[in-house]
This record gives structure tokens, C-alpha cells and sequence, in this order.
């Protein structure tokens, strides 16, 4: 299985033996459906979006800088509102990812991704993250909707 990373532009390192090495690819270079994937993932806020071959995940963690959201094969790293400027990120350019770099950077994928299921992944992971516990409750009361993402 091979991995492939996506980001906006691409990017392409020119080694000391003069050989041309793919960092990654840009995104309009992505399959019709890995665009999809993409797009969904800009829409939630995301940032950095990591799709596993085999090890799953589960759970939410907080950082300096990123709030992460992980659940199965899919993680979905999204910047905090507000960051010191001693932990801001750079992507490729030299302003910080809160200026000018926002929205979506890299996509990281493994070659038998299942497109499918991780779009499904994605919007639960959205679904639990921009709903209130109490939106949650009524929709499970109306529609039996699951009150987390891993029940």
C-alpha cells in the first residue's frame, strides 16, 4: 500500500543529485472522489485530514494548536480559534497558518482507501463535533439517532 499526501499546490524537493522527489501531489491532480473527500473536510474547518490503511482510532484530543477528532482509519486535525503565537503552524509559506493558510492544507491517504467510508466517517465526525449535547438528545428521541459517534 502505498501512501499518497495531497496539499493545495503540491509540492516537488529537488535533491543535491539534481533528481526531482514528489513531496506531495496537488489536490487537483486527486481522483474525482478524493476531491470530494477533500472538499468535505475544508466545509468542517479541517485542516489536516489523515486516512489510516489498518490502525484505528477513536476519541477527541485537544492541543496548543489543533483540536483533533479521531474515529476508525479517519483523523481530522482543526485549528483552534485562537493560537499563542509561540505554537502557530506554518504550511510552506512563511505566515502562519491563522493568516493566510487557512482551510485545508494536507490530505494523506493510503492507495486502497475506501472513499466511501471515510466520507461517511467524515460527516459523523462533523455531526458530533458542531452539534450541542441537547440536539443530540432530541434527534436521538425523534429519529433514534445515536447519541456519540462510536455507538
Amino acid at each position: 500500500m502505498a501512501k499518497i499526501i495531497y496539499s493545495k499546490n503540491g509540492n516537488v524537493v529537488v535533491g543535491k543529485d539534481g533528481k526531482r522527489r514528489v513531496k506531495s501531489l496537488s489536490i487537483t491532480e486527486a481522483p474525482a472522489s478524493i476531491q470530494y473527500l477533500w472538499d468535505q473536510a475544508h466545509s468542517f474547518g479541517a485542516n489536516i485530514v489523515r486516512v489510516r490503511a489498518d490502525k484505528n482510532r477513536f476519541g477527541n484530543d485537544t492541543g496548543r494548536t489543533f483540536n483533533s477528532f479521531h474515529h476508525n482509519k479517519v483523523s481530522m486535525y482543526r485549528q483552534k480559534e485562537w493560537v499563542h503565537p509561540d505554537n502557530a503552524l506554518y504550511f510552506a509559506k512563511k505566515i502562519p497558518l491563522t493568516k493566510v493558510n487557512k482551510g485545508m492544507q494536507i490530505l494523506e491517504v493510503y492507495s486502497n482507501i475506501d472513499v466511501q467510508d471515510s466520507l461517511e466517517t467524515v460527516s459523523a465526525i462533523r455531526y458530533y463535533a458542531e452539534t450541542s449535547f441537547f440536539e443530540r438528545l432530541w434527534n436521538r428521541i425523534r429519529y433514534g439517532t445515536p447519541m456519540s459517534i462510536t455507538s
